[in-house]
């Protein structure tokens, strides 16, 4: 790598161990008796007509993206006058037609069709299961994607009430207005993925372990990261073993739930072998196809720079490369903000984008770190240091950036 990219790699490790060094920090003050791992169970659930008035919300803004899209399309290029075929045109881009194929087709070993394998089958199943009821099947995923984006505004904002005291708002504004929102309106896993990391995190918080752990293992079942999730009970069993109250049954019990949160995984490599004959096909397919197998945070923002700075005047010098380094920056500046919230809800930030970051050959780094549910506390927490006005400002330039990548994705399919 040349000295920029050495440089901008070195800011980036700097900051996530900035940020690795205050976790282990507050490990070892746990240690010493001090403070907690924790968050314990919560109590706080907002009045129904508040989670209403976040899912109505929610749906409007993806609603008022079609729109957006649909006069995108009228203004620059002119529509057919058919919705369907506009509404696939605009909206079916790269990972959503392998998602669309297995729904339709399900998993095959032979053929370029061989190489949807890679993707998690549990949004497919629930696209084919809608596509069946609605008569087409990219409504089907269009609509599980919208609602269950939806959903997870929802639970995002419950899980603020309780961390953020005040700020749940802010949080789900920020959320919305994320210009990676906008895969909440596509047949990809985003929307699915955050309701379940909601999902089974609140239920662990609010006293039901079990149901949180067989959650998890449909997040698990969703996308990879999902085994995340395992951690947050890890950090209870710490916590309970600090605090002198860790039984052997409640240690097996946690080893248990821990192993329910890696079943979708299970299931997953399962699906490999009983297509292909080999429970990791898939890494195979990944690395021949998508260059993608495991690496570090260092060679990623090490080449994303490299290609910064060598794909002037093409079209991913800004929509791929440019936008994905300020995304490892601000990751890093969020994580460092975030350093008060509950330890595990940081454990798990720290991890998540650790893993997620760490691909060779990223692309996708601003749509996977959309995918961390804590993302938006982080905002809020980041956000903390403005003025007011300076808040708005950031809402805007949000909003702003998210209409760009709507038109980025529907018409020029740049944003990955």
């Amino acid at each position: 790598m040349t000295g920029p990219a050495n440089l901008f790699a070195l800011l980036v490790l700097g900051l996530l161990g900035a940020a690795g060094c205050g976790l282990l920090l507050r490990l070892i003050r746990r240690g010493r008796g001090q403070g907690t791992l924790y968050s314990g169970e919560w109590h706080r659930l907002p009045p129904a007509r508040e989670l209403g008035a976040i899912f109505a919300l929610a749906l409007m803004t993806r609603l008022l993206l079609f729109v957006w899209s649909f006069f995108l399309l009228d203004a620059l290029d002119g529509g057919s006058g058919r919705f369907m075929k506009d509404f696939s045109r605009l909206w079916i881009h790269w990972d959503a037609r392998h998602y669309l194929g297995i729904a339709s087709e399900g998993y095959t070993a032979a053929g370029d069709g061989r190489l949807r394998l890679v993707f998690f089958p549990l949004y497919p199943l629930l696209t084919r299961a809608a596509g069946t009821a609605l008569g087409n099947v990219l409504l089907g995923g269009t609509v599980v994607s919208v609602l269950s984006g939806s959903g997870a505004a929802v639970l995002l904002y419950i899980l603020a009430e309780n961390v953020l005291h005040g700020e749940a708002a802010l949080a789900v504004l920020f959320f919305l207005l994320n210009p990676f929102s906008l895969f909440l309106c596509c047949v990809y896993t985003e929307g699915l993925f955050l309701f379940l990391t909601l999902a089974a995190y609140l239920l662990r918080r609010f006293g039901h372990p079990w149901l949180y752990a067989l959650v998890g293992g449909l997040a698990s079942f969703t996308r990879m990261p999902g085994v995340l999730l395992s951690g947050i009970e890890l950090i209870a069993l710490m916590e309970d073993g600090f605090s002198g109250r860790l039984t052997p049954g409640q240690a097996m019990a946690g080893i248990l739930r821990m192993g329910l949160v890696f079943s979708g995984l299970f299931l997953y490599w399962g699906v490999n072998a009983l297509v292909a004959g080999d429970p990791f096909m898939y890494l195979k397919y990944q690395r021949e196809n998508w260059f993608q197998e495991a690496g570090n945070v260092w060679y990623s923002a090490g080449n994303t720079m490299t290609y910064f700075l060598n794909t002037g005047g093409e079209e991913t010098h800004w929509w791929t490369w440019g936008v994905q380094a300020l995304c490892m920056v601000l990751a890093g500046l969020c994580l460092i903000a975030g350093r008060n919230l509950p330890f595990d809800l940081m454990a798990y930030s720290f991890v998540y984008i650790l893993v997620v970051f760490s691909p060779t050959w990223l692309l996708s780094a601003p749509r996977y770190l959309f995918g961390m549910f804590t993302l938006p506390l982080l905002q809020v927490r980041l956000a903390a240091h403005f003025p007011e006005w300076g808040k708005a400002a950031a809402l805007v330039l949000s909003g702003v950036f998210l209409l760009l990548y709507v038109y980025g994705y529907t018409l020029i399919a740049a944003v990955y």
